[in-house]
């Protein structure tokens, strides 16, 4: 019995031991220290694309035509961003970490009609002659339209300052974290007339 609590003591010890040896070995990692560059155009590059705004847009589109009539409810979204390819650092202040960067003007990257959402209001024959209505050219016609429309309603000038102040927002965050301070300009503004970054 004794010999096998002393060999019980001696195996916990043992695996105390091992265990504390295990916890300094992978306690000691290695530590790596990253320095941003702050903002480099390669950088803005690989993000390609930023999408800021999600829009909706409702509204009644009537068209004639192709010997009849008709009104539909059109359902779309379109979204809105910057192309990140087109932006230039104008400014770069290493040591103080600060930097202004060019923006393109956001822009429609995508819309789309929903036609699960898109309604037939009512479509009418126009003419009384025979086999001379097209309702279907017509509907295809109303649709190439509503997809201009509502690209076209994404476009209001109320859209496109959201679409800047997210995408400020954004990058603006995304640069803070490695601890620059980034002003941004947009195309055909000069740099005077943008408020600084935010402290």
């Amino acid at each position: 019995m004794k010999q096998f609590l002393l060999a019980a003591i001696v195996l916990a010890i043992i695996i105390a031991v091992v265990l504390v040896a295990a916890r300094q070995f992978w306690g000691q990692r290695e530590t790596h220290f990253c320095v941003s560059q702050g903002p480099t155009v390669d950088r803005l590059e690989r993000l390609a694309h930023l999408v800021t705004t999600r829009v909706y847009v409702a509204d009644v589109l009537v068209g004639e035509g192709r010997g009849c009539r008709g009104a539909w409810l059109i359902k779309g979204d379109a979204v809105l961003g910057i192309e990140l390819r087109r932006a230039k650092v104008i400014e770069k202040d290493e040591v103080a970490r600060r930097a202004v960067v060019r923006l393109p003007q956001p822009d429609v990257l995508q819309s789309r009609v929903d036609h699960y959402k898109t309604r037939a209001w009512e479509v009418l024959r126009t003419s009384w002659i025979p086999w001379s209505t097209d309702e279907d050219r017509l509907r295809d016609e109303v649709m190439r339209q509503a997809q201009t429309l509502v690209g076209d309603a994404a476009r209001s000038a109320e859209n496109i300052s959201q679409a800047k102040t997210s995408a400020e927002t954004t990058l603006r965050a995304f640069y803070e974290e490695f601890g620059w301070q980034v002003q941004f300009v947009w195309d055909g503004q000069a740099a005077g007339n943008q408020p600084g970054p935010s402290q």
